[in-house]
């Protein structure tokens, strides 16, 4: 696969990994707030998480609703796998999780939006790798949505391969009864960080 770190926004405006192209790309101004040297070591994290998809995800066609929710759990999956695989990234994997912990909102207690539930679990994933707390608490409705889905949420984080993370967010997608998917802004700007898959693998 070719790597490429491309700062125009037209051509690649967060990260991607691309099955069709055999590409795997990276805009370096992601974190432009941010100082240079830290820019450059995310920089490196965003391509560590695009390269793990490349290496363990296998894109499958689902519908919108339901490839939400397996992309978030894919996106842990890979990580550990990445980390697993080459102890040498697991620092950047790390240092992505906090900037990524650092920029989510709060968990919204007084919704009962089963997308409360969704944005708790992709914050959880940084919490656990941080040792440091969910921000927020979910309501009384959705910790009993919560309890049912967390089972699935941790075998999808540990699965061997993207079909039992794919099967078990449509057991979530189940249990939520989503109607329609409106995620949390603060949500939409970090999965929009992590990047996008295209295509499918080739013999």
């Amino acid at each position: 696969y070719r790597v490429i770190v491309e700062p125009d926004t037209a051509k690649c405006p967060s990260g991607y990994c691309n099955f069709y192209k055999r590409e795997i790309a990276v805009n370096p101004n992601l974190f432009s707030e941010l100082s240079a040297k830290d820019q450059y070591q995310l920089t490196k994290a965003i391509l560590v998480h695009e390269a793990g998809h490349r290496r363990f995800t296998t894109p499958n066609k689902l519908s919108p609703l339901i490839h939400h929710i397996a992309n978030i759990l894919e996106d842990e999956r890979i990580e550990r796998q990445m980390c697993l695989e080459f102890s040498g990234v697991r620092w950047l994997v790390k240092m992505l999780a906090h900037e990524l912990y650092k920029e989510s909102g709060e968990i919204d207690e007084s919704s009962d939006s089963p997308c409360q539930v969704v944005a708790y679990f992709l914050q959880l994933r940084w919490a656990k790798r941080l040792d440091k707390p969910v921000k927020g608490k979910l309501s009384p409705k959705n910790q009993d949505l919560w309890e049912k889905i967390e089972p699935l949420v941790y075998e999808a984080w540990d699965a061997e391969s993207t079909e039992l993370v794919d099967k078990n967010a449509k057991r979530i997608a189940h249990i939520l009864e989503f109607k329609e998917f409106e995620l949390p802004q603060w949500v939409k700007e970090i999965l929009s960080k992590l990047g996008s898959l295209e295509g499918e693998r080739r013999e």
